[in-house]
């Protein structure tokens, strides 16, 4: 139950920029797939590539959100390793069992997806054959891949948070730096020198699987925004960066999409979550939405609710739409129109449905992760 003590308890500014990242996420999964650009209209192009690319903002801050909420805790001793496994990490586990499990029904019954055993084991270990496999849960489900990015990252949380807290800040900005080098850097220049018809580099040699690579890149960021890697900034000045690094991104997008960038089907370029640009503009979101001051206790109470339902908003809506496309609901539409309906109808009927499990109790807490 929502009570006025715990939404006071809360950072208002978080739970908005949750509330953002939600939004976002889902928006990616609006704009139509495997589409050629061309078949925009020239203002359609522009939106079409400004919802891509805004899109591909939201996820990245759902890492960022949960580094700078769980990193700089304290695992001092084995009885707290204890209790953030069997608080945070078992019910994450068994949660996304049941929702993998869900989603094999649920493609089952819809789309009639073959469904043997050994499909099935291979979705719940998160498994995928090295020569591709059409019945992927991945090509069906692309919310999926979030599940074991995040809970590989949680696994590690308290070996991490312990060595991170017995490092020099120096030397944590010397390793971030170079890991962001191979995990980022690397694959912009090949993103740019790709577009432009030439051969980019090899992918990094350097193992960063440890680090997690590309996911644990923006959790760690989380970690640096909270504990000062924005304080000398004025709350103007992260604003003003928000809005021209997000501008840089969007123009990115717009402009690959003219490119024969033969990496993405259809000749759309989907936003890599590897350019570099992405990290500096999701941390400053953070960062300047943890400043927000937010006083009506009606709208920290509304952003409350929903910074709380967005997991399950994440985890449901793609079946959502999955069953309105089968049912065609908006064929008659232009390609911008589709996005904008299709968003509208993911974000009401999922938030509904979300809201409408979280009364039960049983669901709430082990389907839906509630607190």
């Amino acid at each position: 139950m929502i009570t006025e003590a715990k939404v006071l308890k809360r950072n208002p500014g978080l739970d908005a920029v949750r509330t953002l990242a939600i939004l976002l996420a889902v928006f990616s999964h609006a704009v139509p797939a495997h589409i050629s650009f061309q078949r925009f209209s020239p203002t359609g192009q522009i939106i079409n590539s400004m919802l891509v690319a805004l899109g591909h903002i939201g996820v990245p801050i759902f890492f960022i959100l949960s580094g700078y909420l769980l990193l700089d805790r304290t695992y001092s001793d084995k009885q707290a390793i204890q209790r953030f496994y069997r608080q945070k990490v078992l019910p994450m586990a068994i949660a996304f069992t049941a929702w993998v499990l869900i989603y094999d029904v649920f493609l089952k019954l819809l789309l009639k997806r073959p469904t043997g055993i050994l499909q099935v084991l291979e979705d719940l270990t998160f498994i995928s054959r090295q020569n591709g496999n059409p019945n992927n849960l991945g090509n069906f489900m692309w919310n999926a891949w979030f599940m074991p990015a995040i809970l590989g990252l949680y696994l590690a949380i308290p070996f991490i948070s312990r060595a991170i807290h017995q490092f020099p800040r120096r030397g944590l900005w010397a390793i971030y730096l170079l890991v962001i080098s191979q995990t980022m850097l690397i694959p912009t220049i090949n993103l740019f020198l790709n577009a432009a018809g030439k051969v980019g580099f090899s992918a990094s040699q350097l193992d960063l699987s440890y680090f997690g690579a590309r996911s644990a890149t923006y959790f760690f960021a989380g970690y640096l925004i909270r504990t000062g890697a924005f304080e000398k900034w004025r709350t103007s000045l992260l604003g003003l960066f928000t809005v021209i690094t997000t501008g840089l991104i969007m123009y990115t997008q717009y402009a690959f999409q003219f490119t024969d960038y033969t990496r993405f089907n259809g000749g759309q370029l989907n936003m890599p979550y590897e350019y570099i640009l992405l990290l500096p503009c999701a941390a400053a979101i953070v960062a300047w939405g943890s400043r927000w001051k937010i006083t009506s206790i009606w709208l920290r109470r509304c952003f409350y609710t929903t910074a709380q339902l967005s997991l399950g908003v994440f985890l449901i809506h793609r079946m959502v739409q999955l069953v309105i496309e089968k049912l065609g609901w908006f064929a008659g539409m232009t390609l911008t129109q589709q996005t904008f309906a299709l968003w509208g109808c993911l974000i009401i009927i999922s938030y509904l449905l979300t809201y409408l499990l979280s009364k039960l109790s049983f669901v709430d807490r082990w389907l839906l992760l509630g607190r």
